[in-house]
């Protein structure tokens, strides 16, 4: 549960875009899809995931909407431990906004190629020492 309330918390999103296609066409949010829980880095260390936290997903729709499932390991199979629904909206300059669970954040994502990543960092407890604190990156895959 603290995972996906961070992961989604840290969806409320600043990022920086690669390039769109050229056509006549408005470009779609490059957010809109179906993305997979691919890697995570504590201070850019990556550590093995777990075999069910790769089945996470979050689904972006273009109409504003997002779903999320969250799997856990139940005697070697991954079983859904949670599915949960909330809203995206891009606020320009790369800023975007996330309301899961009546909790809205804006955070920072980077784009790159078929993967996004953000970053958070937790300052233990310390926020005067920073010599404690963990930058966490959890990237993703689109599907």
């Amino acid at each position: 549960m603290k995972k996906l309330i961070l992961c989604l918390s840290v969806f409320a999103l600043v990022f920086t875009s690669c390039s769109s296609d050229d056509d006549s066409s408005p470009s779609q949010d490059p957010l809109i899809g179906t993305w997979n829980y691919y890697k995570y880095f504590e201070n850019e260390v990556e550590l093995p995931l777990e075999p069910c936290e790769s089945e996470e997903t979050i689904v972006f729709s273009a109409n504003g909407d997002l779903s999320f499932t969250d799997y856990i390991d139940n005697a070697g199979a991954c079983e859904i431990d949670e599915a949960t629904t909330g809203t995206w909206a891009n606020l320009g300059s790369g800023s975007y906004s996330i309301t899961i669970f009546g909790f809205t954040s804006t955070e920072d994502i980077t784009f790159e190629g078929n993967t996004f990543y953000f970053e958070y960092t937790d300052d233990n407890g310390t926020p005067t020492d920073p010599s404690d604190d963990i930058v966490y990156r959890d990237v993703y895959i689109r599907q």
